[in-house]
């Protein structure tokens, strides 16, 4: 009688921490069922993360083609300028769609000139090209701005609902409080969500630009460098 007595409590014990375990399981939140009852405002993310990624992929495609820096034009043009061939190295440089070619060109158009009125055209042109690759960024700083600021006003504004009908309803159970809630702080997430996407974005894309500004000023010097070498 003892042992069996022993056995129904460990069988017991057993059945409760199994109970126990079923209860604790980790219940995963069906996220695109939530993002959908978000309402308006996770539309409005939606479309907010869609214009973000495609800023990020064209700028990402511009930059590719534009930001580029060929350490083998100063020598083209160096050779060329040696050789008494000024047209030919700015026609090198006109047929390199990069805004380092470009750069370079504007100074072999101002040849004989002065060299600080090289200097300046060539500096104008760079914050010209500078400005172009700058231009689209705007947008995602914007929307790394406003996101989360949206996602909050969704948030609120679905507490508000939560607590105008409580006054209808009476009902304060956690079920009819909670149940509302999470669905509303869902718009929090998203706003954070869609803000770092566009920050980083907006980020990286600056410090990739600037990086290219160094480079491209030292080009720049090159190229003066090998002007006043040519006395030209």
């Amino acid at each position: 009688m003892f042992n069996l007595s022993i056995l129904l409590q460990a069988s017991t014990a057993v059945a409760d921490s199994t109970a126990k375990a079923a209860t604790t399981e980790h219940v995963s939140a069906p996220i695109l069922e939530i993002m959908v009852k978000g309402g308006v405002v996770m539309a409005l993310l939606a479309i907010t993360l869609l214009i973000a990624i495609y800023f990020i992929v064209e700028r990402g495609i511009y930059l590719k083609n534009r930001a580029k820096i060929d350490t083998n034009l100063i020598n083209v043009i160096k050779e060329n300028l040696k050789e008494n061939r000024p047209d030919s190295a700015l026609a090198y440089c006109e047929r390199t769609p990069t805004a380092q070619a470009q750069v370079i060109a504007t100074g072999l158009r101002f040849l004989g000139s002065n060299l600080r009125e090289i200097e300046s055209a060539m500096e104008t042109k760079a914050s010209v090209e500078l400005s172009a690759m700058e231009s689209s960024l705007n947008y995602l700083s914007l929307i790394a701005r406003i996101a989360p600021m949206l996602g909050f006003v969704g948030t609120i504004w679905g507490v508000i609902n939560i607590f105008y009908s409580i006054s209808l309803t009476n009902d304060l159970s956690i079920g009819a409080i909670s149940g509302g809630l999470y669905t509303k702080m869902v718009a929090s997430f998203g706003g954070l969500l869609v803000g770092i996407v566009a920050f980083l974005g907006y980020q990286l894309y600056i410090r990739r630009i600037d990086r290219f500004s160094e480079r491209l000023q030292e080009q720049t010097l090159n190229l003066m460098e090998i002007l006043v070498k040519s006395n030209i």
